[in-house]
Formats: structure tokens, sequence, C-alpha cells
């Protein structure tokens, strides 16, 4: 039950972002994950603003792991550092990823750019450190660091 609130939740964040925003987008990537030497990668889905006034944006994404199978939800503030088709961003966020009985809660920061095309579309990479605690059915039992590529194409509306 938790876990489908958290999605619900997420999922409203991600759309009340993509509403508000006046460049607001969908869009998918391809992510490589590293936690403590463990590589998980992942295609992930997203839906957010790089606008929502007062100088940032928000976005919230899901993942849906390929090697191996996992799940993986997270929540972003992003803060665009220029305007234009060049747009580097940083941020700040929260993500749980889950992996069978193993459950990893972060908090992350990210660093990223987003190139717009002629279109209506824009490509984009990010760089994104996080702080894990790691807990199973036991309860709390560490924390682990992990990073992640993204690289990705976003449609803007």
């Amino acid at each position: 039950m938790g876990k489908r609130l958290a999605v619900l939740v997420l999922l409203v964040w991600g759309l009340a972002a993509f509403a508000q925003g006046n460049r607001p987008f969908a869009g998918a990537s391809l992510v490589f994950q590293w936690v403590e030497g463990t590589p998980l990668t992942s295609l992930m889905l997203q839906a957010g603003s790089y606008n929502l006034g007062g100088g940032f944006g928000a976005r919230a994404n899901v993942g849906i792991g390929i090697s191996p199978n996992f799940l993986e939800l997270g929540a972003d503030l992003l803060f665009p550092l220029s305007a234009g088709r060049l747009l580097p961003y940083g941020g700040i966020g929260a993500n749980w990823v889950g992996l069978g009985a193993l459950n990893f809660f972060g908090i992350r920061g990210l660093a990223g750019v987003n190139y717009s095309t002629a279109s209506d579309s824009g490509l984009f990479a990010e760089a994104v450190p996080t702080l894990y605690l790691a807990s199973d059915a036991t309860g709390i039992y560490g924390t682990a660091f992990g990073i992640q590529i993204r690289f990705g194409v976003n449609y803007l509306f």
C-alpha cells in the first residue's frame, strides 16, 4: 500500500509541475547507475518543468530496471543556471530504489544540461550522486553511495 501511495504522490507532483510551468516536459532516458560498485541499468520516464517561477523547476520520475529488475521513484527540484537553447541546471531531490527485498532511500544532488533542438524536443545529460540509506525486512542496516549517469530526450510543450 505504501509503494502505491508513493507512486501516486510522485505522479501527481510531476503532473502538477507539468501543468503549471511555461515549458513543461515529458521524456525518457537511459540511466547507468552504480550503488557501492553494483551496476543498475534502467529506463527512466519523467515529467516536470524547468521553470515553475521563482527561479526553480520540478520533476518526478519513474525508473524501470533493465539489469537487474528493480523499480525507482524520484522527485527533484531543479535550478536553471541560464536561459536559452543550452540550459545548464542543478538540483536536489530524493528517490527510492526497490531491489527485491532490499530498499534504498536516497538524497541526491544533480548537475545537468539540456539542449533544445529547433523543434520542441530537447536532449539532456546528467550526473546524479546519491547518498542512500539501505534497509531490508529486518530494518535499516547502513548507508551506501551511488551515482547515476543519465542520457535522454525530453519533449517540451
